[in-house]
This record gives C-alpha cells, sequence and structure tokens, in this order.
C-alpha cells in the first residue's frame, strides 16, 4: 500500500501576532532557454518589493542570496556583482567539460548592499560575467528573509500594500510524451486597484531523462521556450525556470485563475516529471475586524499513480492542520476527489455518501476517511482532489478559518 503525501497552502488562514514577524518572497531575476547564450557580461535588473512595516527593526533582512543556474561549455569562471560594486564580487570556477553541464550556484549578497529599511520597491543591477564558458538556459532568483512589525491587524493596515510567495504544485508524471496541464492560480487577496500585482511568475520543471534531444513549454500556445538535453545513456537529472515572459498571468482581482502548461518532448524518455509555479503578488490587506468570506476552494495539481493504464485503488484521504480560531474549533474543511485515464481529465469531483458532485468528505484533522466512490475513482491512473476552506459553516462569514498544513492521499497500486 502506498502513502503520497503532499504538502499544499490555504487559501485563507489565521494567525495570532506575537512580536516581530518573519517573511520570505522569491522573485525572478531572468531566464532564458537553452537555444539563448550568455557569453560576455549581461546586466540583470532586480527588483525587491517589501510591503511590511519595517521601521524600527533593527538589520530587518535576515537572509538575502541569488539563486542561479544553467548549462555551460568550454572551461573557466563566472562572476557575479551586485550593482558593478567590486565588494560584492564572488567568482565560481567552471572546470573544462567537453560535453555540456548543469551549475547551480547560491551567490550570497555577503557586503549587505540588499538593506531595505521601510516598505517600498528597491531597485539593484546583477552582474552575470562570464569568463572562457558560453551559458545556456540561464536563471536567478532573489530570495529574501526578512523581519518586520506587524500591526494590531492580521496582515496589517489596510493602507499598506504587502507582498507575498505562494506556490502552486501543478503536476507530477512518472512518464512524458506531451501532455496539456491544467494550471489553477489562486489570488485571495485584494489586489484591486494595486498597479502590476504580479511582482514574479514562473514555472519549474524537473525529472530525469535518457536520450539526446529538446524539451518544450509554453503557456496556453504562447511564449514556447526550447531547452535542448545533451546525449545521456545514464539517467541524468534536469531542473528548468520557464518564465511567463508573454505576460499571460495578469490578474486584476482576487479569484481562480486557470491555464494550460503545455510540456512536451522530442528524442526523450523523460520520467518523474515535477512542475510547480511560484507567484510572487502584491496586495492590499484587509480592514481590522472584516470577516473572512463563507469558503475559499483549491484545487490539487495532477497526481500519477501507477505509471501504466491500471490505475490504482484509492483507500483514504485525510488533512493535517488546525481549525480557526482562539480555541482552535472554528471553521470546517472538507474535500472532493477526481480520477481520470489521461491528464486531460475529464475531471468530476464527487465526495460523502452519495458521491455526487455537491457532496463532500468530512474528516477531523489527523483523521482518515474512507474514499467510497470506486465506480468514480478506482482503476484509474490519474487522480486530484477539491479543498474546501470554510470560515464557519460553509455558508456563514466568519472572523477566522482553518489552517491547512498538509494532505495525504493512501492509495493501492
Amino acid at each position: 500500500m502506498l502513502i503520497l503525501a503532499i504538502v499544499i497552502l490555504s487559501p485563507f488562514y489565521y494567525a495570532v501576532l506575537a512580536g516581530d514577524q518573519i517573511r520570505s518572497n522569491v522573485f525572478l531575476v531572468g531566464s532564458g532557454s537553452q537555444t539563448s547564450t550568455i557569453s560576455s557580461q549581461v546586466d540583470l535588473p532586480v527588483t525587491l518589493y517589501v510591503g511590511n512595516d519595517l521601521t524600527g527593526v533593527t538589520n530587518p533582512i535576515k537572509r538575502s542570496f541569488f539563486r542561479v543556474s544553467g548549462v555551460y561549455s568550454g572551461g573557466g569562471s563566472v562572476q557575479f556583482k551586485i550593482n558593478s560594486n567590486g565588494a560584492t564580487a564572488k567568482t565560481f570556477t567552471l572546470p573544462s567539460v567537453s560535453n555540456p553541464e548543469d551549475f547551480d550556484f547560491i551567490y550570497n549578497d555577503d557586503s549587505s548592499l540588499i538593506s531595505p529599511s521601510s516598505a517600498g520597491s528597491y531597485s539593484y543591477t546583477l552582474n552575470v560575467i562570464p569568463s572562457g564558458v558560453t551559458i545556456s538556459g540561464f536563471a536567478a532568483k532573489l530570495e529574501t528573509t526578512y523581519q518586520f512589525a506587524p500591526s494590531s491587524c492580521v496582515d496589517g493596515a489596510p493602507a499598506n500594500e504587502k507582498v507575498k510567495t505562494t506556490e502552486f504544485y501543478i503536476a507530477q508524471l512518472n512518464s512524458l510524451s506531451s501532455a496539456t496541464l491544467p494550471v489553477s492560480l489562486y489570488i485571495g487577496d485584494n489586489i484591486t486597484g494595486v498597479t502590476n500585482p504580479v511582482k514574479s511568475a514562473y514555472f519549474l520543471i524537473s525529472g530525469v531523462y535518457t536520450g539526446s534531444g529538446n524539451l518544450t513549454a509554453n503557456l496556453n500556445s504562447t511564449g514556447a521556450k526550447t531547452f535542448s538535453l545533451t546525449s545521456v545513456s545514464n539517467p541524468t537529472s534536469f531542473n528548468f525556470i520557464y518564465k511567463d515572459d508573454s505576460g499571460q498571468i495578469n490578474p486584476s482581482t482576487a479569484g481562480v485563475y486557470s491555464y494550460n502548461l503545455n510540456v512536451s518532448q522530442t528524442g526523450l524518455t523523460v520520467s518523474n516529471l515535477n512542475v510547480k509555479a511560484i507567484l510572487t503578488y502584491r496586495y492590499k490587506p484587509v480592514s481590522c475586524g472584516v470577516s473572512y468570506p463563507p469558503y475559499g476552494d483549491l484545487v490539487s495539481a495532477i497526481y500519477d499513480s501507477t505509471a501504466n493504464a491500471d490505475g490504482a485503488a484509492y483507500n483514504s484521504i485525510m488533512w493535517k492542520g488546525k481549525l480557526g480560531g482562539v480555541s482552535l474549533d472554528k471553521g470546517q474543511v472538507l474535500f472532493q476527489m477526481a480520477a481520470a485515464d489521461s491528464t486531460g481529465g475529464p475531471w468530476n469531483y464527487v465526495g460523502g455518501t452519495t458521491c455526487g458532485s455537491g457532496d463532500w468528505y468530512n474528516a477531523a484533522s489527523g483523521t482518515p476517511v474512507q474514499l467510497n466512490c470506486y465506480t468514480e475513482l478506482n482503476n484509474k491512473r490519474y487522480f486530484r482532489y477539491k479543498i474546501r476552506v470554510c470560515a464557519d459553516d460553509c455558508i456563514l462569514s466568519g472572523n477566522s478559518t482553518p489552517i491547512v498544513d498538509d494532505v495525504v492521499v493512501n492509495y493501492s497500486p
């Protein structure tokens, strides 16, 4: 019997404030396809957004670094600087190779040049200086963790705009020929009136391959990028960043936004494909005392249970976390399940004792609930779940909501 554990983020949450808080955000600095090369210095603009109150916080930046990756050929080095400042320079040696090789470095801001002291936008330049090497598929992310002083409201005064990073698991496939992966991004915060709320949006695509060929990705059939993979006979891992350069992800209000991520390969055998989306956006917090909506829904990524046409038997589903409110007894967490023979569905979500589209599985945290809808679910290769987080009884609004940390689906191959 297999147990699959899936970590998700709930669309709404309740938190108790006590002293200063810590927040981490991720911003994509730049990315290129495998056919775009860097052999001389490039200067990449970097914008850091801080939406929280840093006033009075001593040394608010706790961690700030760039994660840089790509594929190189030749032999030499690559140097990084911030704002062409020599004190920030770090050089990474890349040994001579006969075939293109991956690299993945962490370039830390040891000089503390990135040091905001108040909420706002901060602009920098990341200097990438290769020597003796040609880089393709380059990608850089800025990851920053800072300490801030919360207000008396859960998320701060409504006049202040905040920034948050949310990860969404899109799919896990045991094999890939070509696939159209449904993408659902959920924004539960108020972004109305926020200029260009999305600050960073990209997909992490990783897996294992053999052979020689290309991996291609596009969003809604636009903005295609091709990543070339060197010929290998032994299983070799890959990790690419696909950026939404075409601006398809451009929400203007809270809600659910749906897209299709198309991923295909030529000349390769791909296994253990994993895809997730990372979205960083600016929003306006609610006013103090404003209640949450009756519920918020979230649909999971697509999961491949068996890697063959004979699907699994789905046994139970369980969530881990806590209910809302000071006494941790407010709200409900409900589930529906769907299974299909292909990643394209159809996805018919069912639940409860009736196995109908309007019925839901309901259980306390840490208590498995049996998935009794055998006809609708069993012997199908792919599955998804829908989670409903309710502020009160799923009909009335409330002042707090549950927190869901993990979802565990138990199935037998």
